[in-house]
């Protein structure tokens, strides 16, 4: 279950596979990727995004109230999560 929504906040914002910072990044996203948050431990948050799922430090992500996502679908392609424009 998806809690809060979140977005990344750095350039490439690093993607661990635990909550420990011992361990390189599995992978990095872009700054502004959707993520949903599924758990929280300390400084460090378990996320699922439209192609990942791993923890990130509360530090590098910021909260997004849900009613400025929305869902974006294209045939053949995963569902993408953006921000609604001020214009929206």
């Amino acid at each position: 279950m998806i809690h809060t929504h979140l977005v990344a906040g750095k350039a490439t914002t690093p993607i661990y596979t635990s909550h420990t910072a011992d361990g390189s990044p599995v992978t990095t996203i872009p700054k502004g990727s959707w993520l949903g948050v599924i758990e929280k431990h300390l400084d460090w948050i378990k996320v699922i995004g439209t192609e990942i799922e791993g923890w990130v430090r509360k530090t590098d992500v910021e909260e997004l109230p849900p009613l400025k996502l929305h869902a974006v679908w294209n045939p053949g392609k995963p569902v993408e999560y953006v921000m609604r424009s001020k214009a929206s």
